[in-house]
């Protein structure tokens, strides 16, 4: 018989946005009613005509289910297991359905995430993580105590003259000048109680006689002499390679440098050049001390001379560069690198704004490649990692990304989430006529073995 599966509790979020700024945001910790309007005692503070002073807009009922009740003069969309809704339909089929009721209440579930437009400002809501808890203050804020209340008329007449009569003295003090070089004396008596000793008279220093001096001024010569007399070390090698060799040492050194083996496509140099992944420009200000894989991984253990050139020219590590009478014997290079067998493949994008849906597909298909790369650096350590991981990625007018959530996680590698969550930021999508920001939903497939 299977057990039950528990599922994780999720929390209200929602963030007040204006100006492209977050000016505001909630994060329960368990399910709380929420206030939007005009008066600052609601919890949520907006601004705009036609909106009410204060109303709940997000309530709890009694199984502590969140339930969206909407005012009128609200506009916006609301996703709901999937499935995305326009406000101003639902207030249609309210209406068709002969209700008179002021408000549409909505029923949420953890699924449900949304964007709303409030007068002036947006709201976006969605459910994540209970935030922390945080106890309650032992009093509340209407019986915090003012100085008006701790001191009576006679005492604060009393501070008051005592402010009039000693401020203009302090204000002098503050602001008068102080010797630097002022040293004040202090009693020996006071000294001598304190423990503190006294300051020992240092010696003068002793002069030197002509011919010692000339003695420490020969010796210095020689010093100067001997250090110029020493020959730099030079080490030679007795090994012999032939060109062979080298030449194809510094082609791979070359290859590698470029990122590319030639070809079209992810990898190659266009791609490393326009891709905002790569880690060109890092290389380049490190003095170009190790060479870097095309696809953005981890640096390899070879320098930039190639495969046994070292960054000052000289051969090492050239296992398979022996020189033989028929030539250089080249063996397999293959063993010194592990290979790794990974597959990662995206599934559709769910989209919520008026980013492109094909648009934004193809380009998360083709950025692959770089979560691959985060995904292959864990299987090197951890052979048997496999898994899914469900973003949530914010999409400015630009195409920039403005934030990454990870809202499912199954591979559970602290390394995966956040170098794929730095890779994602860094990706820039098509999004010419876009009027505003959008959200995107999609799941990644991490499968392989070592």
């Amino acid at each position: 018989m299977s057990t039950p599966r528990k599922t994780k509790r999720r929390a209200l979020r929602a963030a007040l946005i204006v100006d492209d700024k977050v000016y505001d945001e909630v994060h329960h910790h368990a399910p709380e009613r929420v206030s939007v309007g005009t008066d600052v005692a609601s919890r949520l503070l907006v601004f705009g005509e036609r909106l009410p002073k204060r109303h709940v807009l997000f309530d709890v009922e009694d199984d502590g289910a969140y339930v969206l009740n909407l005012p009128p003069d609200v506009d916006g969309r609301i996703q709901l297991r999937g499935r995305s809704m326009g406000i101003r339909e639902l207030w249609r089929r309210q209406v068709r359905s002969g209700s008179k009721a002021r408000t549409l209440r909505i029923r949420l579930d953890p699924s449900a995430r949304g964007k709303l437009r409030l007068g002036e400002c947006k709201l976006l809501f969605f459910f994540d993580k209970p935030a922390p808890y945080t106890p309650p203050p032992p009093f509340p804020d209407e019986l915090r105590p003012e100085l008006r209340g701790m001191l009576s008329n006679l005492e604060l007449a009393s501070l008051l003259s005592v402010l009039i009569v000693l401020g203009p003295y302090f204000i002098y003090v503050a602001n008068k000048h102080v010797d630097p070089e002022f040293e004040p004396e202090l009693d020996e008596r006071f000294l001598r109680v304190m423990g503190v000793p006294e300051p020992k008279e240092e010696p003068p220093p002793e002069e030197l006689e002509e011919d010692d001096q000339l003695l420490a001024m020969e010796e210095e010569e020689d010093k100067k002499e001997k250090e110029k007399e020493k020959p730099d070390k030079v080490v030679k090698t007795d090994k012999k390679y032939s060109d062979a060799a080298m030449a194809k040492a510094r082609g791979v050194g070359v290859i590698r440098a470029l990122g590319t083996y030639g070809g079209d496509g992810p990898g190659t140099v266009f791609d490393v050049i326009q891709s905002t992944e790569n880690n060109m420009g890092e290389l380049f200000a490190a003095g170009m001390t190790r060479t870097v894989d095309a696809d953005g991984g981890d640096p390899s253990g070879f320098v930039p001379g190639g495969e046994g050139i070292s960054a000052s020219g000289a051969v090492v590590g050239t296992q398979g560069f022996e020189v033989t009478e028929g030539g250089p014997e080249l063996q397999d290079m293959a063993k010194q690198e592990r290979k790794i067998k990974s597959k990662v493949k995206a599934g559709d994008a769910d989209i919520l704004g008026d980013a492109d849906k094909r648009a934004v597909q193809a380009t998360i298909r083709r950025r692959m490649g770089a979560l691959q790369n985060c995904y292959n650096r864990a299987l090197r350590t951890n052979p048997g990692l496999s898994g899914k991981m469900t973003y949530t990625i914010s999409i400015s007018v630009m195409g920039t990304v403005t934030s990454v959530n990870i809202d499912a996680d199954t591979v559970r590698d602290p390394s995966v989430a956040s170098c794929t969550t730095t890779k994602i930021k860094g990706w820039r999508f098509p999004n010419e006529g876009a009027e505003d920001s959008s959200e995107v939903t999609f799941t990644v497939v991490f499968s392989g073995e070592s």
